[in-house]
């Protein structure tokens, strides 16, 4: 097998595109040699999703972007990390064609691949069954659909960081709610500890109060008490006489 490119100058190369009605024959996506999606478009007798199956394990893992000639159609294939994503097509499709058609794969499985819905595969397969169709359809407008693709990238990340501004915006407005009932709980609690440090001091203060009172009075009885001991009073003084 050996690389494989349009070899018609550039203002000819518009009819390659416009060979045959299906250009595009079938795709999959595979993480090493397990097959996530596939479909096969063509109505041919050839089964092109067991060809594929059987050209994924001999492909190298090398370079990015390769196209081989096997059994009468071009096998293009993009590398992502450990996914590739292959497609089968005419030889007269053309190989802007087939690598626009696998980068605009990569982008939808992406976009159904960070998705969270239970009919996932079914998905896939719809998504690919699909944009078959549009490239077999309509081979002229891949151009326009790569930049509304890339308008629609960018618009997913601006509604991503916006979704994270206003997520923090949030969270910094709760964080503010929180402080200010922490100081408010803070204030509650002095006010509190002070009222009870009072009451508490004032309590002492009684019993201190009360127990002084009560040594003086003692004080005052004993006092009076010796006193009274060591002057008798004058009647009883002259009554001995």
């Amino acid at each position: 097998s050996s690389s494989w490119s349009c070899q018609h100058p550039i203002p000819i190369c518009q009819r390659c595109a416009g060979v045959g009605k299906m250009s595009i024959k079938s795709a999959l996506v595979a993480r090493g040699t397990f097959v996530i999606c596939e479909y096969d478009a063509s109505s041919g007798s050839d089964d092109l999703n067991e060809i594929s199956r059987k050209v994924l394990g001999k492909i190298p893992r090398t370079g990015t972007i390769r196209s081989y000639v096997y059994a009468g159609y071009t096998f293009n294939y993009l590398l992502d990390k450990d996914l590739m994503f292959l497609c089968i097509a005419a030889v007269a499709a053309g190989s802007e064609l087939v690598f626009q058609f696998l980068e605009e794969l990569r982008h939808e499985f992406d976009r159904l691949a960070r998705g969270s819905s239970a009919d996932r595969n079914a998905q896939m397969t719809r998504m690919l069954r699909n944009l078959i169709a549009q490239y077999n359809d309509d081979t002229s407008t891949t151009k326009v659909r790569k930049v509304e693709q890339e308008l629609e990238d960018v618009t997913e990340v601006m509604k991503d960081n916006l979704g994270k501004v206003i997520e923090r915006g949030e969270r910094i407005e709760s964080l503010l709610d929180k402080t200010a009932q922490l100081k408010s709980e803070s204030i509650s609690f002095r006010a509190g500890a002070k009222k009870y440090h009072d009451t508490l001091w004032w309590s002492d203060q009684r019993g201190r109060l009360l127990l002084g009172l009560c040594l003086l009075v003692v004080l005052v009885v004993a006092s009076w008490y010796v006193w009274s001991s060591w002057h008798p009073p004058s009647q009883a003084v002259a009554s001995a006489v």
